[in-house]
């Protein structure tokens, strides 16, 4: 089959969603609604539920405010040839009324993303895609197509029903992952050009002066060759696929020797279950605030544990304190003398059948006094009188 365009053998508009986007779906949404049922009937859920929503709605708001006020509005007279390219991919992926499209200028980062707020829809493009690779280009077609597939799947609306479910370990990253490789065939389709859509995804990883240039099969076995235990960790925590296997996944419409699902370590699935899911910047990024909150609660936890482990410590020698003093009593009661030595009282069938050891290494000193008492120190938790 040729490389140098997709076939509806390979890409129907009506079926661009995967199979496992829906069953990931089904599951997130079943657990975020349990854990809504909990925040409605929990006083203090509900008002942390409703903090953060209006949060959310707040940022939302503003984000909207800067793309309008500070961002290049995408029109028949600004950016001409970039709207006909919008047009026409929102055409071909049935997308209407059409969003807005804005570009925005960010420090040289490639990136594009999807929005909406008060029932309008958002495509934000960083300029760097456009001198990149051109405003009528394949992969700003891909790009395009793939931000909307975000907008005609509804992702967005989704993300805020799904949100606590979407915070559950593996399978909040693994619905995120295939919402992620959803709107690759969207963008795909948006094309039909399999150069262009894997160019745009190397320019992700290898840069927009090299983007056009890097071998994508290469980069795609990657997907295969690159294994181990932390990149399972990172593929499991990562909201997105990686790039290799984008790569490999777009490839493998064309060429089934791409088609691989290469096993991942067992060991990872344990971590993965421990790391929070969520949208990030990448499952590194997910990765690294496991790793620092566990951080954080072992810095908070050995100085709490060895507070407490000091106290029974010290609680442990008072015993031994007592034991001895009331041994030491009862030899001279038996005795009408203090015990000259430790061997005086304790032993096989003395009043103190072993003598203690002090859990902190410490050696105890023994003064019978002179009204009957006895003063036990112990070298590390001092001495009292019984």
């Amino acid at each position: 089959m040729s490389n140098s365009s997709f076939t509806s053998q390979q890409l129907d508009l009506s079926d661009l969603t995967l199979p496992k986007e829906k069953t990931y779906g089904r599951i997130v949404l079943t657990l975020a609604v349990i854990v809504w049922i909990v925040l409605a009937f929990t006083l203090v859920g509900a008002f942390y539920a409703l903090l953060f929503g209006i949060i959310g709605w707040l940022g939302h708001g503003l984000l909207a405010a800067h793309l309008r006020a500070e961002s290049v509005k995408v029109s028949e007279r600004q950016l001409p040839q970039l709207y006909d390219t919008f047009v026409r991919v929102c055409a071909k992926l049935g997308v209407s009324p059409m969003p807005s499209l804005y570009v925005v200028q960010a420090g040289g980062a490639l990136n594009a993303f999807a929005t909406k707020f008060g029932g309008r829809n958002f495509v934000v493009v960083n300029s760097d895609l456009l001198e990149a690779f051109g405003p009528s280009s394949p992969e700003i077609e891909f790009i395009l197509g793939h931000e909307l597939g975000h907008l005609k799947s509804n992702h967005i609306s989704k993300r805020i029903l799904f949100a606590p479910g979407i915070l559950m370990p593996l399978i909040g990253p693994a619905y995120l992952r295939a919402c992620e490789a959803s709107c690759d065939r969207h963008g795909a389709f948006a094309t039909s050009n399999p150069q262009g859509a894997t160019s745009a995804l190397l320019a992700l990883s290898g840069g927009k002066a090299h983007g056009r240039i890097l071998d994508a099969g290469s980069f795609a076995d990657q997907h295969n060759e690159e294994r181990g235990f932390f990149v399972s960790w990172h593929e499991l925590s990562s909201p997105y696929p990686t790039l290799s296997q984008r790569v490999a996944k777009i490839l493998a419409l064309n060429n089934p020797h791409f088609d691989t699902r290469p096993a991942r370590h067992p060991l990872a699935y344990p971590l993965a279950l421990l790391t929070p899911g969520g949208r990030a910047t990448s499952g590194g990024a997910n990765a690294m605030i496991f790793i620092v909150v566990i951080g954080l609660l072992a810095a908070m936890a050995i100085p709490a544990f060895q507070k407490v482990r000091t106290a029974a410590q010290e609680k442990t020698c008072i015993n031994n304190e007592r034991m001895i003093a009331a041994a030491v009593q009862q030899y001279t009661l038996e005795n009408n003398k203090a015990p000259a030595a430790i061997s005086d009282f304790s032993g096989p069938g003395k009043p103190l059948a072993a003598f203690p050891a002090c859990p902190s290494k410490g050696h105890y000193e023994i003064e019978p006094q002179a009204d009957g008492t006895v003063k036990v120190t112990c070298s590390v938790h001092g001495g009292h009188s019984y």
